[in-house]
């Protein structure tokens, strides 16, 4: 459930930055961009796809929450998007 900030505390919108995102992924994800689009949602990242292979847009919600809606669209070695993995041993 989503709802406002309680008394005490401030949403991405009324702070001026955002504090988290969502990344939801569902099938058809290219007539939910055009759903929403046609809906006057406040898309802030165009339908595209990633160097990783993910079919993406974002919108930002009236709180000022940002919202990923992703498929995956092709397999990408994480070598060609320049995926690196950290050392967590000293």
């Amino acid at each position: 459930m989503l709802n406002s900030p309680r008394q005490g505390r401030s949403s991405p919108a009324e702070l001026g930055y955002g504090t988290q995102s969502l990344t939801v992924f569902i099938e058809n994800v290219e007539a939910h961009f055009a759903h929403s689009k046609e809906a006057g949602a406040k898309i802030f990242e165009d339908l595209n796809e990633t160097a990783y292979g993910e079919l993406q847009y974002g919108v930002e919600d009236l709180e000022g929450h940002r919202w990923l809606f992703s498929r995956h669209a092709s397999d990408v070695s994480p070598d060609a998007w320049g995926a690196k993995i950290a050392n967590s041993l000293p």
